[in-house]
């Protein structure tokens, strides 16, 4: 228990700058128009009751919808995130959808979609701004034993791992 607490405490100098401009710095939010969740869901998700939106992912996402979720995102859009969610080239998924109906994710390949778009927006929200959000999940981060925090969302587990850390350091509770 003492060395999980010595080892929390030993973050990352990026990581700690990071929270520092979180949290003291009257940073302008510079996010997009339209929040990450709000491309995939076509409305606010506060709007949304978590059953709808696991209907919606279940339904299955738009491609196009999604592509234009990672677009937003200088990380999410240089860093083969789409691969990531579909586990198969964006061709592949592309020549599955007739030309009279848009191609659609699977719900497996919307929740992971989802995921990320919930991280980025969470993120966000916590460091004040898109540019330091993107910054901090594609760096390696100690709380996650090194890994980068981009390379643990489309596991479930480690998407709530994630999740978890953004929560901690939003309320400032890092033992």
């Amino acid at each position: 228990m003492r060395q999980t607490a010595l080892y929390l405490r030993q973050m990352s100098h990026m990581e700690e700058h990071m929270m520092v401009s979180a949290t003291t710095r009257n940073v302008a939010p510079a996010a997009p128009a339209r929040r990450p969740t709000e491309y995939l869901l076509r409305t606010d998700a506060g709007q949304l009751s978590q059953v709808m939106v696991y209907k919606l992912t279940v339904k299955g996402f738009e491609l196009k919808d999604v592509q234009d979720m990672l677009s937003i995102s200088d990380l999410y859009s240089t860093n083969k995130i789409m691969s990531r969610i579909v586990g198969k080239s964006i061709r592949t998924i592309q020549r599955q959808g007739s030309s009279k109906q848009p191609a659609h994710l699977n719900s497996q390949q919307s929740a992971v979609a989802f995921q990320y778009a919930k991280v980025l927006e969470h993120a966000t929200h916590v460091f004040g701004n898109q540019k330091l959000a993107e910054e901090w999940l594609g760096r390696p981060c100690k709380y996650l034993d090194g890994d980068v925090p981009l390379d643990v969302i489309d596991n479930p587990i480690g998407f709530q791992t994630v999740e978890d850390y953004l929560e901690r350091i939003e309320y400032g509770v890092y033992q």
